[in-house]
């Protein structure tokens, strides 16, 4: 059985599904560098023995030990090959000759002298480079890898029956509605962090603005909550409510209760959350700097990519989509074919393809 050494960022759920399925082909050591954000609810990383995290003396031994039996690996994944750990497996590996992998969920290209020339080195010395898509093509080959060692997969946090068959008819949506206590009117949904990345003041700003009815549900949580609700205040909006975390299976029912999804971000490096709304069949409005938006969503077929920061454009596509039911209904079935690929099964699928051939 081959045997593999892991080091990523964080024990993201998408993340540990992929590596603990991984696990049921080769031996892996997987490592993570931290396991707490203070932006992020403690209950959404995923805690397995079978992962180390580094912040204890006793993990940061194991992996000073892999790393000096690294010859005795087949392979090295540098999943997040920007952190400090990930750069000392990249430089051991280098030096004694064992392969490894690099991978991006998704990048902006920022030129900087110092990051570049270390940038260049990792990547340009990697057997493969996993990328999400076109972006993350462009990224690689700016840093040096070489065209036929970039392999696509389909970045998803998505189990295959998380994609409905289906749209959800309207019917069906004003009970989970009324069942989880909101209103019958047309709703648009945000989930995510309440930080100012997001861009949820420039949603609520656009939310003031616009002519078609509707309610505005967020779901998340962080230190920018109260400032959110003192915001939804001095606009005078009586249509929009705040909730916290939830559980992944609750965070569905709000999916398949909605008529719209809003990720107006500053910036994201890809955007999950798009995948999962993209499976429950709503249109979805996002910027030109969320990566997962400029793969995924074209002009009216998909939804609506808008300018960053750009309150107008907002409040144009949020008026568009809630006054078209007929726009709504194709861009569901639009989205819940295009989004059918981007399975965590088929992740792992792509990963091993990759893994054997090396």
């Amino acid at each position: 059985m081959k045997r593999l050494l892991i080091v990523s960022s964080y024990p993201a759920p998408y993340r540990a599904a992929v590596f603990e399925r991984l696990g049921q082909y080769y031996q892996t050591d997987v490592f993570f560098e931290f396991i707490e954000d203070q932006s992020r609810s403690a209950q959404w990383f995923v805690r397995n023995p079978a992962f180390r995290v580094l912040n204890t003396r006793e993990n940061q031994e194991a992996f000073k030990r892999c790393l000096r039996s690294l010859k005795e690996y087949d392979l090295a994944l540098a999943y997040d090959y920007n952190n400090p750990n990930a750069g000392r497996l990249m430089r051991s590996c280098i030096r004694k000759g064992v392969p490894y992998i690099v991978n991006c969920d998704g990048a902006f290209i920022r030129p900087h002298w110092l990051k570049d020339l270390v940038k260049r080195c990792y990547i340009s010395h990697a057997r493969a480079c996993f990328a999400s898509g076109h972006y993350a093509e462009k990224y690689f080959l700016h840093y040096g890898a070489k065209k036929e060692n970039i392999y696509f997969h389909p970045f998803t946090s998505l189990e295959e029956g998380d994609i409905l068959s289906a749209p959800v008819a309207e019917k069906e949506k004003q009970d989970i509605r009324l069942a989880l206590g909101l209103g019958v009117k047309p709703m648009v949904l945000f989930i995510g962090q309440f930080i100012p990345r997001k861009g949820i003041d420039i949603l609520l700003e656009a939310w003031a603005r616009k002519a078609a009815d509707g309610q505005l549900v967020l779901i998340g949580g962080g230190d920018l909550e109260e400032a959110y609700r003192t915001q939804i205040e001095k606009l005078g909006l009586t249509d929009v409510q705040i909730r916290g975390f939830l559980p992944k299976e609750q965070v569905f029912q709000y999916y398949k209760a909605a008529d719209l999804f809003v990720l107006p971000t500053r910036e994201d490096i890809w955007g999950l959350v798009i995948n999962e709304a993209m499976a429950c069949g709503l249109p979805v409005i996002s910027t030109d700097r969320c990566i997962a938006a400029c793969e995924l969503i074209e002009n009216e077929r998909n939804g609506f990519v808008v300018k960053t920061e750009s309150v107008g454009e907002l409040t144009a596509a949020l008026d568009r989509l809630l006054s078209a039911s007929d726009l709504r209904s194709r861009i569901s079935e639009n989205n819940l074919q295009k989004i059918r690929p981007y399975t965590l099964d088929n992740v792992v699928k792509k990963h091993r393809e990759v893994i054997d051939r090396l």
